[in-house]
């Protein structure tokens, strides 16, 4: 009988302090999950995916020899910020004009080849900041028509500006005093035109 009394006594004590365990362990589970949701709660606040603007890339590129332009092309691309980075491969053939004029004589040509890859395109409050990777191999006079004794050329540019929307601006300049010709790289950024 003492025994039973004794297991009795241990179980009357025992039952209060399991029920306030299991409360205890019951709260800070409850506590747990809450703080397990909060993060999800603030990530269904957040757009899935991040914002970016369609824009309309207008890059000129101008040769001038004296007071007389020799190159001039413009290329306009499609493009947006915080996305995917456009390329443009502009490459052609051009014959080379002969001074003599053997009938026979196999006609020749040169590669005229202009490659640009932007990059990085991101919006900074109003202005707009990017990467122009620049490649132009070709004669450096008159690509259209070059003669056999024009000089061939390679150039490479990288270029890093941040430009206002809707301004056209020299991006890039280059001027060479001895041979009397001036390059420029010019860019415009503007809001994608939809017709």
């Amino acid at each position: 009988m003492p025994k039973t009394r004794l297991i009795l006594a241990a179980l009357l004590i025992a039952a209060p302090v399991l029920s306030a365990q299991q409360a205890g362990t019951s709260q800070a589970q409850t506590r747990s999950a809450e703080v397990k949701a909060a993060p999800d709660a603030n990530h269904a606040r957040r757009p899935s995916n991040p914002t970016f603007e369609p824009l309309q890339l207008t890059i000129t590129f101008k040769r001038t020899r004296g007071d007389k332009i020799t190159t001039q092309k413009t290329y306009m691309i499609a493009a947006s910020s915080e996305q995917s980075d456009p390329q443009i491969r502009d490459d052609s053939r051009v014959p080379i004009k002969k001074d003599n004029s053997a009938a026979a004589a196999p006609t020749e040509y040169v590669n005229g080849n202009t490659d640009v890859d932007i990059q990085s395109i991101r919006k900074v409050g109003g202005l707009f900041s990017l990467t122009l990777r620049i490649s132009q191999e070709g004669y450096s006079d008159s690509p259209e028509r070059p003669s056999a004794n024009a000089s061939l050329g390679s150039h490479r540019y990288t270029v890093s500006p941040t430009v206002p929307m809707g301004k056209l601006v020299t991006v890039y300049s280059m001027s060479d005093e001895v041979n009397n010709y001036k390059v420029e790289v010019q860019l415009l950024v503007e809001p994608l035109k939809v017709n």
